[in-house]
């Protein structure tokens, strides 16, 4: 056969399969690389959101039949890289952490430069301490003390000098076992290049410090800086006789002498102002007193009248009892009619009771047979022989009344023990009490005024 003849298996002038498969693929990579320049062009116009759903396969073969410039066939792996205007998770997380470090680093260095001064603040506190210390000395007993002491332009300077606080050592020890431990982390992470965390009380405390040693340390400062020119400007002056330390210790004294007088000043016109009140209100009393007195008397009136009318019927019936020859009747009805007539004699004396035994009537614990609160025991005042119609008796009324006693005296005199001036105590209410208890003891125990 011929090679010029046409062959049976391939039709003459046809395309062989292998040139059809070029030419698809050439196509397909025309077709692709059309598309990444469009999604190159779109992302520079505008990034594309990381939350966008991707495209699946069908509407990748989609978007080609049809030629759509939004097909996206770039590998997953380069997606990252396809825009320098993309930002995607892990960029944010890394800026983030980049702006905390910014921040804590910026944050160290201020507390860093609050700890520094503040430790200079305190060794300047330590140096003035020092030089006042060795300018006081020089002062006191020196020459140039003399000098200040006999001006009277310099010393009344530093009498206020020496009035005015300063920290004392004791103070600046205090402040430094205060800031060592809050400067001690961060100059150690400051020697290490570190960075920590300083939360804000531990701030706080380190600035309000901080603070207070530059604000003592500029008052100190400026109290050396006016006593050394005092000094200078007396170093001129001649020499008294008196030390600074002498002269400071007088005007201290005489400061002293004026404040006392001035507060026995106060003290004599507080107590004019007293004793005026106190007059006053003594008046006061005495009327309200005289006006209670009158209103008694009114009363005591009545109470009269009404005790005669019961004494006239106490009599009659006594005489009928008599007359009647009934002698146990007789004697039962005297006995009531006695009992009556005393406690209307009681009540018309109820006044006088509960203002000069209300250290006995009123509800105590003292002075009982049990522990139960009540009125105090006529048995156990008996038993102290405070009714005897004696001195020691009125004493030991008044111990059991006054003294020891949980009730309030009311109108017996105040006593606390010990022996008593009968030149200046009033005798009276002591005495009437002492009548009263023994005229109507046994009448008010049965009325419930005393206990047994």
């Amino acid at each position: 056969m011929s090679s010029n003849s046409p062959s049976p298996l391939r039709p003459f002038l046809g395309v062989s399969p292998t040139i059809r498969i070029m030419v698809m693929a050439w196509f397909v990579v025309m077709v692709g690389g059309y598309a990444l320049w469009s999604m190159n062009n779109d992302s520079k116009a505008e990034p594309r959101d990381v939350n966008e759903p991707r495209k699946g396969i069908g509407e990748l073969s989609t978007d080609t039949e049809t030629g759509s410039p939004a097909v996206q066939t770039e590998p997953n792996h380069n997606r990252q890289q396809s825009s320098p205007n993309t930002v995607d998770a892990t960029s944010d997380q890394g800026s983030v952490t980049q702006s905390e470090q910014a921040l804590l680093k910026a944050n160290m260095a201020k507390h860093t430069a609050l700890a520094n001064a503040a430790l200079r603040d305190l060794g300047k506190l330590k140096k003035l301490q020092a030089e006042w210390a060795a300018l006081e000395a020089t002062l006191m007993d020196g020459q140039a003390g003399n000098r200040i002491a006999g001006s009277a332009k310099h010393f009344p300077l530093v009498v206020d000098i020496w009035q005015s606080e300063r920290p004392t050592a004791e103070q600046i020890v205090d402040w430094e076992g205060e800031l060592n431990p809050l400067t001690e982390p961060i100059s150690k992470a400051a020697s290490d290049s570190r960075t920590i965390s300083i939360t804000e009380e531990h701030a706080k405390r380190l600035s309000d410090l901080g603070k207070e040693l530059k604000t003592q340390a500029a008052e100190f400062e400026r109290q050396k800086l006016l006593l050394e020119s005092i000094q200078r400007e007396a170093s001129a002056l001649p020499s008294g006789t008196t030390t600074l330390a002498t002269a400071l210790r007088q005007h201290r004294s005489q400061l002293e002498r004026a404040k006392a007088e001035r507060l026995a000043e106060a003290g004599a016109t507080a107590r004019a102002a007293a004793e005026k009140e106190q007059a006053e209100k003594i008046a006061k009393a005495e009327q309200e007193l005289a006006d209670d007195k009158a209103k008694q008397e009114l009363q005591r009136i009545a109470s009269e009248k009404q005790l005669q009318a019961e004494e006239a019927r106490v009599a009659e019936l006594q005489r009928k009892a008599k007359m009647e020859g009934l002698k146990e009747d007789a004697k039962r009805t005297q006995d009531a009619a006695q009992e009556a007539l005393l406690a209307s004699q009681m009540q018309r004396d109820m006044n006088e009771i509960k203002g000069l035994l209300a250290a006995f009537v009123s509800p105590g614990f003292k002075h009982r047979n049990d522990d139960k609160k009540g009125p105090a025991s006529l048995s156990v005042i008996k038993a102290r022989k405070a009714l005897e119609d004696t001195q020691t008796g009125m004493t030991a009324l008044l111990w059991l009344a006054c003294a020891d006693n949980d009730r309030p005296h009311d109108a017996l005199p105040y006593y606390i023990g010990g022996n008593v001036n009968w030149n200046e105590t009033n005798a009276k209410p002591i005495e009437r009490a002492q009548e009263l208890l023994n005229k109507y003891g046994d009448l008010m125990v049965k009325k419930g005024l005393l206990a047994e």
